[in-house]
């Protein structure tokens, strides 16, 4: 009888959790620990919540660890050791590990990344291929070095972007990607029948962390296929803003018109036929479909015109 690949899973979003499940329900593997991030207060009433891998993991009742740094934390290090894991399996955890817990595993570190890599190396590769305007994406099953996202690759497993999709849809297409093929993946690492490829350093491109200043859109220097690609990509977070002033307007669902007969300036509006309007970019019309005034509800552009078309108009006007 074959002995069960003990794993110690590391993650701490959403993203995170299908993989988990793939592997908690796996007959060949065992989860003997997860490793997450810790409890946080979250929204306007500053609620402590625990990660979605913590509370995936407690369903499945398994030990779940929350260091809050490995730098001189030998109880956490020495713990690890002490479980013998076959390997570390790292997605979406949220902090570096240090050479000594590297080096823990039989097996190594396997991070799960969501691009090809070396391309969009970092924090944001689903928001980033995105906003690039990529058709395809996927998922990377890459050995850990000290470097991020750095490390030789075991395996690419690849993705086309639909024009519809979102930063929300295409992390879960992503995430389920992952966990259909996790399982298979450290199976063949375990009896080396795959081995790690060194990564082409030279076409490496690196995406950072999302700020909420990244949703600002600006139309005299941004085009209306760009603004559409950032309205995707910055769903749900941090949306994709047009500011006026004191007065922000979000701009959840639009479509692009490149084709208008006659251009218009960034910032001017045109009528497009009854309750549909067109607003200049820097090259084609953005044409919006469902807006949200800051602190109001979304509703449709129709619904939002009824009571605010001259609104809308002063505050383009302002900011020509």
């Amino acid at each position: 009888m074959v002995a069960k690949l003990k794993t110690v899973f590391m993650g701490t979003p959403d993203f995170a959790v299908a993989p988990l499940l793939a592997l908690a329900g796996n007959p060949d593997i065992k989860v003997v620990a997860v490793i997450t991030q810790e409890d946080k207060k979250t929204g306007r009433k500053q609620i402590i919540t625990q990660p979605p891998v913590k509370t995936a993991a407690i369903k499945l009742d398994i030990p779940v660890l929350q260091p809050s740094a490995y730098h001189n934390n030998n109880e956490i290090i020495n713990l690890l050791k002490g479980l013998k894991p076959d390997f570390f399996v790292v997605t979406a955890y949220g902090q570096i590990l240090p050479e000594k817990v590297l080096e823990i595993p039989r097996h190594g570190c396997i991070n799960i990344h969501g691009s090809l890599l070396p391309k969009y190396r970092g924090a944001s590769p689903i928001e980033s291929a995105i906003i690039q305007g990529d058709k395809e994406t996927g998922i990377t099953f890459m050995k850990m070095i000290r470097k991020m996202d750095a490390g030789p690759i075991y395996d690419i497993f690849r993705l086309q972007i639909s024009d519809d999709d979102t930063s929300l849809t295409l992390r879960q297409k992503l995430s389920l990607l992952a966990a259909t093929q996790l399982p298979y993946v450290l199976k063949d690492i375990a009896f080396s029948t795959i081995e790690p490829i060194e990564q082409d350093h030279a076409k490496a491109t690196y995406c950072r962390k999302i700020t909420k200043e990244d949703g600002y859109a600006d139309l005299n220097k941004q085009t209306a296929a760009e603004i559409i690609n950032m309205i995707r990509a910055y769903d749900p977070w941090p949306g994709c803003f047009l500011v006026f002033k004191d007065k922000k307007i979000k701009i959840i669902r639009a479509e692009s018109d490149s084709n208008t007969s006659s251009p218009i300036k960034p910032y001017e509006m045109i009528e497009m036929g009854k309750d549909k309007i067109g607003i200049g970019t820097k090259k084609g019309v953005l044409i919006p479909q469902k807006v949200q005034m800051e602190g109001k509800t979304p509703v449709s552009i129709q619904d939002f015109l009824l009571g605010n078309r001259n609104l809308l108009v002063r505050l383009l006007e302002s900011a020509r």
